[in-house]
């Protein structure tokens, strides 16, 4: 994947998700962008520090996670899915065409999970 931003070809889409509070009752303000890099597609989600939480790639109904940021998010693949955390509270984060983005988590555990649209 090409990291250089002068050089990559991408189309953009900023969706401002609301901000929702979590089961402490804080507030986070998550922020989503897709793009295009080399025919595959691309959704990144950053925390409200502007920290990236995950990157998503999605080619012909396939999902992968890509490993970014620290430590690297967990994430249940259509194909692959994980565990979530017993009592975590569910925050959808992105809702597109292709795919729904829901974050549960329960304390500092927290499990990213695709859904199909």
């Amino acid at each position: 994947m090409n990291t250089n931003v002068a050089d990559i070809d991408e189309t953009v889409q900023i969706e401002a998700c609301p901000r929702q509070p979590d089961a402490s009752g804080a507030t986070h303000g998550w922020r989503v962008r897709e793009y295009q890099d080399g025919g595959v597609d691309h959704v990144e989600v950053r925390d409200g520090t502007g920290r990236v939480q995950l990157v998503i790639a999605y080619a012909a109904g396939v999902f992968w996670a890509l490993h970014v940021g620290f430590p690297t998010a967990r994430v249940s693949l259509p194909n692959w899915r994980l565990k979530l955390p017993e009592g975590a509270s569910a925050t959808e984060v992105y809702a597109g065409t292709r795919f729904s983005l829901t974050r549960f988590s329960r304390g500092e555990e927290a499990v990213w999970r695709i859904q199909p649209a």
